[in-house]
């Protein structure tokens, strides 16, 4: 049991340090352009695409998606063989990547979202969920144009879906070696899991403030500029 332990602190900080690489921040430096000091302040996809345009978004948005896909399978080469545990142990080094996005130790614990980042987790770990959770933000942020508002609805239904599949017993994927969840681990996985949407909410309070207030901007989809707060 100790084991497991200290395995799923290892995981935790394996994904916490690739999470420190916050994309928008670099992409903003190779630019001399501080992003932390330019529209909202954010290092995520949106806050990069106002400041530096269309295509830096996406580079931001891809990049902080493979990075915690990166940081799972780097945990599930090293621990592979712990056949019954190797999915919970994925699972932890994708949380770790989230607070390493989100919680930065160079810069000063100010980051991202982490929505890249939990749609790299719930896209490898719960893919029939992931497509429930994609539908959902499009329909919102497409309708609606409130990308946070998409961001915010999009981790509700992930977590809701995770508890809800996993009491169902459609959570395991016997294809996928690190899919296969013991039931014995479910009740970790929705604690793990909503913690990652908890996480997602409360990076989001300034937007849900303005969101009440009615005052969010927009993100325009067609063009260049960008209005929408990351």
């Amino acid at each position: 049991m100790t084991d497991q332990i200290v395995i799923r602190i290892v995981a935790v900080l394996i994904g916490y340090l690739l999470g420190n690489f916050t994309t928008g921040y670099f992409l903003g430096k190779a630019n001399n352009v501080d992003i932390q000091k330019e529209g909202s302040g954010g290092v995520g996809m949106t806050n990069t695409m106002r400041t530096l345009g269309k295509k830096a978004g996406i580079i931001t948005f891809i990049v902080d998606y493979l990075k915690c896909v990166v940081a799972m399978f780097i945990v599930y080469f090293i621990f592979r063989n712990h056949v019954d545990y190797i999915g919970i142990y994925m699972i932890y080094a994708g949380i770790g990547t989230i607070l390493g996005h989100n919680f930065p130790v160079f810069l000063k614990f100010k980051g991202g979202k982490g929505i890249a980042c939990s749609a790299g987790l719930v896209s490898i770990m719960f893919p029939k969920i992931f497509a429930i959770a994609l539908a959902i933000f499009l329909i919102i942020a497409l309708t609606t144009k409130y990308v946070s508002l998409g961001s915010i609805m999009g981790s509700i239904t992930y977590g809701v879906c995770v508890v809800l599949f996993g009491q169902m017993g459609w959570l395991r994927i016997d294809f996928f070696p690190w899919l296969s969840f013991p039931d014995e681990y479910l009740i970790e996985i929705y604690i793990v899991m909503l913690l990652a949407t908890a996480l997602a909410i409360f990076q989001h309070r300034s937007n849900i403030v303005r969101l009440i207030n009615h005052n969010e901007n927009k993100l325009s989809f067609g063009s260049g500029k960008k209005k929408n707060v990351d």
